[in-house]
C-alpha cells in the first residue's frame, strides 16, 4: 500500500514539474520529472561539406585539412562538458545522442602517399561520460551503435602540413542507473544501420555513409514501451524518406508503444514540412513538441558548425519526439537553445538544441 502512494505521489509531482516547465519553456532546470527522455545531436564537429564537394584529389586533401582543424576549433572535450551540465539539469531517464565521434590522427607520407599509425585525439562519448560522474550524474551506456566510419584518409593543411584523419561517428542511447526498478528499468538493447544509405563519390572512390538506429525496452512505474534513437539522412531526401519507411516497419514495428527520440533530418519547422515528417504523421505518430505547444516553432538546429556564433541561428525543427500508441505527453522543453548557454569562450554547447519530453505511458 505504501509502494502505491509513493508512486501516485510522484507520478503526481511529474506532471506538477511538467506544468511549471511549460509555463517557461526554455529552462530544463523547472522541467525534471519521473517519464523524461531525451535527444540531443552532440556535433561532431563538421558537416564534411568541404570534402562532399571535392572534384580534385588536391581539393579532397585539402578539405580533410579543413574538417580537422574545423573540429578541433569546436573543442569536443569542453562541449561535452556542456552537454552534461544540460543532460543533468534536464535529468532524463533516457537519453538519445547522435554524433558522438572519436577521432585519430596520424602522420602521412606524401611520396609514398600512405597513412601511419593513428592517435586518439577526440572520444566524445568518454568525455561525456566522465563530465556526467563528474557533475554528479548516474548514467551508463545503454547501447552504442557505429553509424559511419572513414578510415584513415590523408589531409592537407596549407601550407605543407600532412595528416591523416579517421573518424568513427556512433549513435549512444544512455540511460539512467539511480531509480529503483519499479520506477524506471530498461533492457532488450538492439541496433543495426539501414539497409537504404548514401554513397558518397570522392577522387579516392565511394565512401558508403550509412546511418542507424538503436533501440531499448523501457518501463515506467511497471508500464512497458518501445524506445528507439536514430539518425536519418541528411543529404539525400529520399534516401532519408526510405530510411524513414525501414524504421516504422522493422525496429518501430513493436507491440509495445514506441518512443523514438532523434534527429530526423525532416523538417517539422517552418512550412514545407518534410516528406518523410509526414509520413510518421500519415503512420499515425504523434509529435510531442506541436501536441504540447501547437503554435511555437521550437527550433532545434542549426548553429554554425563551427559551434562560434554569437547570436542563435536555429532556424528549423528536426530533432524530435514522436510516439505511436498508448503515450501521451506531458511536457516539452529545449536545451542548450539560447545564449545562456554558450561557454566562456562564446562555443555553443553544439549546433543543434537538445529536445527533453516527459511522458506517460499508459499500458503494460
Amino acid at each position: 500500500m505504501k509502494r502505491n502512494i509513493l508512486r501516485a505521489s510522484l507520478l503526481m509531482t511529474s506532471v506538477a514539474a511538467a506544468w511549471a516547465g511549460m509555463t517557461l519553456p526554455a529552462m530544463a532546470q523547472s522541467f525534471p520529472g519521473i517519464g523524461t527522455v531525451m535527444t540531443y545531436n552532440a556535433n561532431e564537429g563538421t558537416d564534411f561539406l568541404q570534402v562532399v564537394g571535392a572534384q580534385t584529389l588536391s581539393q579532397f586533401m585539402l578539405g580533410v585539412g579543413q574538417v580537422l582543424t574545423q573540429v578541433q576549433g569546436t573543442n569536443p572535450p569542453e562541449r561535452m562538458q556542456a552537454v552534461a551540465r544540460e543532460i543533468l539539469e534536464a535529468q532524463p531517464e533516457l537519453v538519445s545522442l547522435q554524433e558522438v565521434d572519436q577521432w585519430s590522427t596520424g602522420s602521412f607520407d606524401p611520396i609514398a602517399g600512405t597513412c601511419g599509425t593513428t592517435t586518439l585525439q577526440y572520444d566524445m562519448l568518454q568525455e561525456l561520460l566522465g563530465a556526467l560522474a563528474a557533475q554528479g550524474g548516474h548514467y551508463e551506456v545503454a547501447v552504442q551503435v557505429t553509424q559511419n566510419a572513414f578510415p584513415p584518409t590523408p589531409g592537407l593543411i596549407p601550407p605543407a602540413s600532412y595528416s591523416c584523419v579517421a573518424v568513427t561517428d556512433y549513435n549512444v542511447i544512455l540511460a539512467r542507473t539511480d531509480l529503483p526498478s519499479w520506477i524506471f528499468q530498461w533492457s532488450n538493447p538492439e541496433s543495426g544501420q539501414f539497409e537504404n544509405e548514401l554513397v558518397l563519390q570522392t577522387p579516392l572512390g565511394p565512401f558508403p555513409y550509412p546511418r542507424a538506429w538503436a533501440s531499448v525496452d523501457g518501463q515506467f512505474f511497471g508500464h512497458s514501451f518501445h524506445y528507439i534513437d536514430t539518425h536519418l539522412e541528411s543529404f539525400d531526401a529520399n534516401v532519408r524518406e526510405l530510411q524513414g519507411d525501414e524504421l516504422r516497419a522493422g525496429p518501430a514495428n513493436s507491440p509495445l508503444p514506441v518512443i523514438i527520440a532523434m534527429d530526423s533530418n525532416a523538417q517539422a519547422f517552418p512550412l514545407p514540412q518534410d516528406p518523410t515528417y509526414l509520413d510518421f504523421m500519415s503512420a499515425g505518430y504523434n509529435d510531442v513538441w506541436s501536441k504540447i505547444f501547437p503554435q511555437r516553432a521550437g527550433v532545434t538546429c542549426c548553429q554554425d558548425e563551427a559551434d562560434n556564433n554569437p547570436v542563435s541561428q536555429l532556424y528549423q525543427r528536426i530533432d524530435l519526439v514522436l510516439t505511436h500508441g498508448s503515450v501521451s505527453p506531458w511536457g516539452a522543453v529545449l536545451v542548450g537553445a539560447d545564449a545562456r548557454s554558450r561557454l566562456a569562450d562564446g562555443l555553443w554547447p553544439s549546433d543543434h538544441a537538445g529536445l527533453v519530453a516527459g511522458v506517460i505511458v499508459n499500458s503494460n
